[in-house]
């Protein structure tokens, strides 16, 4: 490798590593009203703040569905985009015909934006993330956040199969069936 490779991966490798320590640092913080974002500022790609790939109220509600979201701020970084494509291209891929049948639904959302701040609370979001919610009855019943996402984020195959399995074990119940809590809102998957 030469020496200004070298330098610039470790430039990089510094970069990742102040941001995923700050992550931890913040944990499930409140945030601050500013972007939101945990990591450098890139302007977002032009395109709608929510994007649906298909409609959940065209469910059937008697049947399952698997919202898969990415949650993120208005400003986003190489790495926050990176993660998206990747989630949403394992969604795409891999469960073809759920998104066909409305069983499963990708689902990008700015938490930056009024209406979507109650996000950052209902799912302790500490930074952009990808939250599964498995919906019964058009109800939120069982959640997880994906919080490996960032340690994968370099190795695709690695993120794209932490996806793939989590997707799969909510899907054929794999995962613990939780309570809600008081408020009604189901608490996460690996907090019980």
């Amino acid at each position: 490798m030469k020496p200004r490779t070298q330098i610039v991966f470790l430039l990089g490798a510094l970069v990742l590593v102040g941001a995923v320590s700050s992550m931890k640092r913040r944990g499930s913080a409140s945030r601050t009203q500013d972007n939101g974002s945990c990591c450098s500022p890139v302007p977002a790609p032009p395109a709608e703040t929510v994007a649906r790939h298909a409609d959940p109220e065209a469910t059937n509600d008697a049947i399952c569905t698997l919202m898969a979201y990415y949650f993120h701020g208005t400003v986003r970084c190489e790495t926050c985009l990176q993660i998206e494509a990747l989630a949403q291209a394992v969604v795409e891929q891999q469960f073809g015909a759920e998104v066909a049948a409305n069983r499963v639904i990708w689902e990008s959302v700015n938490y930056d934006l009024p209406e979507n701040q109650h996000y950052l609370a209902d799912y302790n979001l500490p930074c952009p993330s990808l939250v599964l919610v498995l919906l019964r009855e058009g109800q939120p019943q069982e959640w997880k956040l994906l919080a490996n996402t960032w340690q994968l984020v370099h190795e695709p195959a690695k993120l794209s199969n932490y996806v793939e399995t989590e997707m799969r074990n909510l899907i054929d119940g794999q995962e613990q069936p939780i309570s809600t809590g008081q408020t009604g809102f189901p608490q996460r998957l690996d907090q019980q």
